[in-house]
């Protein structure tokens, strides 16, 4: 009996064994976290000068207007911008050249681009025109052509307000881009919200003029909450084309920030006009996780970051005052520092995600794995009592 029962005790052990070693093989094939972020066409990164990467390194200026004018294919990356910093991080392919579709990057980024700007380059018959902006000025202008040009669909509108119908783009669709895309993030509503009302409101500022201060703020203030209530109509649209089209594509909203939201009006005034736009940054910022929530999205807050009038504590006097408009622009920007705080976060944010896919993946593998061994364990541990009694009479 010994020399029969000793095979299947240690046929047992070894069972046993076995099974106390899953866990670590299963960490040693645990698959690249960041592959799933490669499958597709990658990363698409849409927004205005935030996601482009305005001041975002040493050579922002060379590369940031490559791409507002069709034939500068050197011009998928600004160094230094959090999409470029993204890539780095999760090894996502990104050669300059925008004409390589083997990349894992595609920024649809440029200065000053709206929600009704993509909403026109998707095609999306939604009414929302930016007329009042985007289609007078020139620059503008340029930028759209060009992503006609790039990434046009037949459905995408053309600057007159028809669809393009059979004009795509040479190099992909902007269609295709995302409904293909493993990542997205979208960052739009600065230049909704914010810059209208800088460009229509604070830059007419006359601050010499102290009798007139009051209704200008006033004015700012009413620009403001127009242009809000417009963007949290149109917003939810670009939402709602991702998730039909791409549902199972990771999707980060960022947020918006108030780079003057310590400002006084002037250096000998305590009107605190900073802190009245931060209510709209609020209602922005709110709106934005609050669709987060409700599309299953992440959800990035970025109004803390770090900004050159953050930093130096300038008054609207002090930044008026300034006559360099390359100079002028950076304080309403990110600085260096600031864009490697939102790439940080967003970075984070995505990670928990994959991670949180990739534990769901091993456990439900590894329950199944246990569970079979559970059962031949149970089925052979009956055969050897069975032998047991057997031999024992």
């Amino acid at each position: 009996m010994k020399r029969f029962t000793k095979p299947l005790a240690l046929f047992l052990a070894v069972l046993m064994t076995s099974m106390l070693l899953v866990p670590a093989l299963a960490a040693e094939t645990q698959p690249d976290l960041y592959a799933p972020l490669k499958e597709g066409t990658g990363y698409v990164a849409i927004g205005d000068s935030f996601t482009r990467g305005y001041g975002a390194g040493d050579r922002w200026q060379e590369q940031i207007y490559l791409n507002d004018d069709y034939g500068n294919f050197e011009c998928r990356n600004v160094d230094g911008s959090y999409p470029n910093r993204i890539a780095e991080k999760f090894g996502l392919n990104a050669p300059d050249d925008i004409r390589d579709t083997s990349a894992k990057l595609w920024p649809l980024a440029h200065d000053a681009v709206s929600t009704a700007y993509m909403l026109d380059l998707l095609g999306i018959d939604d009414g929302f025109r930016d007329d009042e902006f985007t289609y007078q000025d020139g620059s503008m202008l340029r930028r759209y052509a060009a992503d006609l040009q790039y990434f046009g669909d037949p459905l995408s509108y053309t600057i007159d307000g028809t669809a393009t119908y059979g004009k795509t783009g040479e190099i992909m669709s902007v269609r295709e881009l995302l409904k293909n895309a493993s990542l997205i993030t979208l960052g739009v509503g600065q230049t909704d919200v914010v810059y209208k009302a800088q460009i229509f409101g604070l830059n007419t500022l006359d601050l010499s003029d102290t009798a007139a201060l009051p209704g200008g703020i006033a004015n700012i203030i009413a620009l403001l909450y127009r242009y809000f209530d417009y963007w949290k109509e149109a917003y939810p649209l670009l939402l709602d084309f991702i998730k039909e089209n791409n549902p199972d594509a990771k999707v980060v909203l960022v947020g918006t920030l108030n780079p003057i939201k310590n400002a006084t009006i002037s250096d000998d005034s305590t009107l605190p006009i900073g802190n009245a736009i931060n209510i709209i940054m609020d209602l922005m910022n709110g709106f934005t996780r609050k669709c987060a929530e409700d599309y299953g999205y992440m959800f990035v807050d970025i109004s803390d970051v770090e900004t050159p009038a953050s930093v130096k504590q300038m008054s609207i006097g002090q930044i008026l005052s300034i006559e360099d408009p390359i100079e002028y622009a950076l304080v309403a920007h990110p600085t260096q520092k600031g864009y490697g705080q939102i790439a940080d976060r967003i970075i984070a944010a995505v990670e928990k995600e994959l991670k949180r896919d990739a534990s769901n993946g091993t456990n439900e593998t590894f329950d199944f794995v246990v569970s079979i061994l559970e059962r031949v364990m149970t089925f052979l541990t009956r055969i050897v009592d069975f032998v047991r009694r057997v031999l024992g009479k």
